[in-house]
């Protein structure tokens, strides 16, 4: 079925066109063939000037500032390095566009926190900013209220005059066009079923949608995930054959070694506090970094694995050894370097920062992936290159998801740092290795108890962190 057939339209230098008809009528389709987006099968498309777009989404960057998005408009005319910094003059025009929009107050607000009508003066200064003579608004007030849908149709207007540009919109509301528009198009299955001022039958009835298909009854959503649940733990369950006489009186004897651990009063002055206190820092030291060293080799490795930055000839060899990588366990790497660089905890950070790799890697580059997608193909309509789009588009986006990684890391490793001294590779564990040797229970029960402490003063960090991110 053709999007399009047989449109025959000319638009006058300076006028606006509104484009009017039911969802599917081709409305949009239209747009996005006189923004170059889309290629006709037959026939020509004549464009006498620049074009710039406003999505009906808008595809901003939400956590960029209401200034950053509008700059986005020049990327095009502006090298990489220029974009991580503006030039003055191109900072300038932006804000003179957002004092025109009547956003001059909101310069440095993070589009995320804009008001619907807002973030629709944002997405129409950063079109500007290109410097267009056609402006393509699709659906621009689809998402706003009477009121804030009359001053932007309202502005668009004054813009257009001011700046001689020829406007052509997408609405849903005749009453809008009729108000605003110099002539209004309606489109009906691809067809342009009447043209002129207040085109005559634009009010007319919509078809009713056709009735829904028959659909094939399907379980509930959870049912198959209960169901292969269930048999996995049935076929899994061999593995417990002949435990069932080990673990008779197993409760009881628990409980006693679990009261071991418990130091008397008298156990309390001989426990090497300071020495512990001082092995659970050299934990939380190795930790910290092997989470930074790894996260510095992790990103760029995500980038050469991620789907929408490399191309697959590139993506797949990267992701498979990154499979093969994180195959190896903490433990595994701790025990390696160990033997390579000798005890202590060198030995320790090597082991996280290749444990760590492997996960971060893999958790930044779905991060890239999931980032919305939305900003950066505007971006690319803007004539934004790859990496400008990744910069400005792609990075803002995964941000929050790269940092709750990078966390998540730093929890797991202080929790593996501990471990691995078991195996010579420094920190609190060689310390609890020793108790567990001597059966020394009531020093073992202290350093679990200073390891719960530093654990819980992690998490609580990495939430203070996660709320301060996003």
């Amino acid at each position: 079925m053709r999007a399009l057939a047989g449109v025959d339209l000319e638009v006058p230098q300076g006028a606006h066109v509104a484009l009017i008809g039911p969802s599917g009528s081709g409305k949009s389709s239209l747009v996005a063939v006189l923004a170059g987006r889309l290629a006709p099968s037959a026939g020509r498309v004549e464009i006498g000037g620049r074009v710039a777009r406003i999505h009906q989404d808008l595809r901003l960057v939400p956590r960029a500032s209401a200034l950053r998005n509008v700059l986005h408009g020049c990327l095009a005319r502006v090298s990489l390095l220029q974009s991580f910094r503006f030039p003055a003059a191109e900072r300038q025009r932006a804000e003179a566009l957002l004092r025109r929009v009547g956003l001059g107050h909101r310069l440095d607000a993070p589009v995320r926190t804009l008001s619907g009508g807002e973030a629709q003066r944002v997405a129409i200064a950063r079109a500007l900013m290109q410097d267009p003579d056609i402006l393509l608004a699709d659906e621009p007030v689809a998402s706003l209220d009477p009121a804030n849908a009359a001053a932007i149709m309202g502005l668009l207007d004054e813009l257009r005059r001011e700046r001689g540009l020829t406007l052509v919109s997408v609405l849903h509301d005749v009453a809008l066009a009729q108000a605003h528009a110099d002539s209004i198009v309606r489109l009906q299955s691809g067809h342009v079923v009447a043209h002129g001022a207040g085109a005559p039958g634009a009010a007319a009835a919509q078809p009713p949608p056709p009735p829904a298909p028959a659909r094939a009854t399907r379980l509930p959503p959870g049912a198959s995930f209960l169901a292969l649940t269930a048999l996995a733990v049935a076929l899994s369950w061999g593995v417990m054959a002949g435990a069932t006489a080990s673990l008779d009186g197993a409760a009881a004897e628990a409980l006693r070694f679990l009261a071991r651990l418990v130091p008397s009063s008298a156990q309390l002055g001989e426990i090497p506090w300071g020495a512990l206190a001082a092995s659970l820092l050299d934990t939380l030291r190795m930790a910290v970094l092997g989470t930074v060293l790894a996260t510095v080799l992790a990103l760029p490795l995500a980038a050469l694995a991620a789907r929408n930055i490399v191309p697959p000839w590139i993506g797949w060899p990267v992701r498979a050894a990154l499979n093969l990588w994180r195959a190896v366990p903490s433990i595994v790497w701790a025990l390696l370097f160990v033997a390579a660089v000798g005890l202590g905890a060198m030995a320790g950070v090597l082991g996280l920062v290749a444990y760590s790799v492997g996960y971060l890697t893999k958790f930044f580059y779905e991060a890239f992936e999931g980032a919305e997608t939305a900003a950066a193909g505007a971006l690319a309509e803007l004539g934004a290159s790859g990496m400008k789009r990744f910069v400005h588009a792609v990075w803002p986006v995964a941000l929050p998801a790269l940092a709750g990684s990078v966390l998540f890391m730093l929890e797991y490793n202080v929790r593996a740092a501990s471990v691995l001294g078991i195996v010579g590779a420094g920190g609190i564990g060689h310390e609890l290795k020793l108790a567990v040797d001597w059966s020394n229970w009531h020093v073992v029960g202290a350093i679990l108890l200073l390891l719960a402490l530093a654990v819980i003063a992690v998490d609580a960090f990495s939430a203070w962190a996660r709320a301060r991110i996003g």
